[in-house]
């Protein structure tokens, strides 16, 4: 009976020794298990976090928008485009592709619009000035225009200068004005060749601040028709009397808005409304 009851203890002892281990080794397990678990949701964690930051670079959509471009699915180049352009990306290299996707589509005004304002950018690209010629080329009102005006071709002696290039242009010209008349003053003897350089440039000054001032005026002001046709009416009102037709492609100028109506002004001074979805300002 000692020895039974004895080995009765002894067996419950070992039984009471064993749980401690076991229930450290499951501790164990369970520690390295959790790591393991951490770990694999950090590196989820991390590769969501890249694949959004990598999704809303603007280099990777770019990149991604021509891609798409090249193999055809100019939709999807436009959607990817017209994200960075959401995000506040501008550039004269995204109008000029996002243009040339228009233009694949069959959406010769939209493509227009967006040459135009790649041309506000990069005015002197001459792929751009290439394919903005041949997107006009195949617009319905290619001859009118073409009758551009004496303000357009005064312009013109400067479009390979933005907005702030011909700021800069003009106000290196006027202080060079300002030079030779001091010039005149300390230096009588070549008074006669300073004024030949100041009758010049004088010219050079006048023409760039006239094609500077033009500029500036219309700049919020000119817009391109997106639709095939729009009816330029007397009155905003769809049961108005239509005045005259403007084609896809047409550069307009917006005169005035009223709901969802504009008024505006066409190259040879005609004016009419027309639906506001039916044109883009540049």
């Amino acid at each position: 009976m000692q020895k039974h009851k004895r080995a009765k203890e002894q067996k419950f002892k070992s039984v009471e020794v064993k749980f401690p281990r076991l229930f450290r080794e499951r501790v164990r397990e369970r520690g390295t298990l959790r790591v393991i678990i951490f770990l694999a949701l950090l590196a989820f964690i991390a590769s969501l976090v890249s694949g959004a930051f990598a999704d809303n670079d603007p280099s990777s959509i770019f990149k991604n928008g021509n891609q798409l471009y090249e193999s055809g699915k100019y939709d999807e180049a436009i959607r990817e485009y017209s994200r960075l352009l959401a995000q506040g990306v501008e550039s004269g290299n995204l109008y000029f592709n996002l243009g040339n996707s228009y233009f694949k589509k069959g959406e010769t005004g939209r493509a227009i619009l967006n040459y135009e304002r790649a041309k506000r950018l990069m005015p002197d690209d001459s792929d751009l000035r290439s394919n903005y010629n041949y997107a006009l080329s195949r617009t319905e009102n290619t001859g009118q225009q073409s009758s551009a005006s004496m303000t357009e071709k005064i312009s013109g002696i400067f479009s390979g200068l933005t907005i702030n290039g011909l700021t800069i242009f003009v106000s290196a010209v006027y202080v060079l004005i300002l030079a030779i008349f001091i010039a005149i003053i300390f230096f009588p003897a070549v008074k006669r060749y300073l004024l030949i350089m100041l009758g010049v440039l004088s010219v050079i000054f006048l023409l760039s601040t006239f094609s500077l001032y033009s500029r500036v005026m219309v700049l919020d002001s000119e817009a391109i028709v997106v639709s095939k046709n729009a009816e330029a009416k007397f009155e905003p009102l769809d049961n108005a009397t239509t005045h005259f037709t403007l084609y896809e492609g047409m550069k307009i100028f917006i005169l005035e808005s009223k709901h969802d109506w504009s008024k505006v002004e066409r190259f040879d001074g005609k004016s009419g409304w027309i639906r506001n979805q039916e044109l883009e300002k540049i």
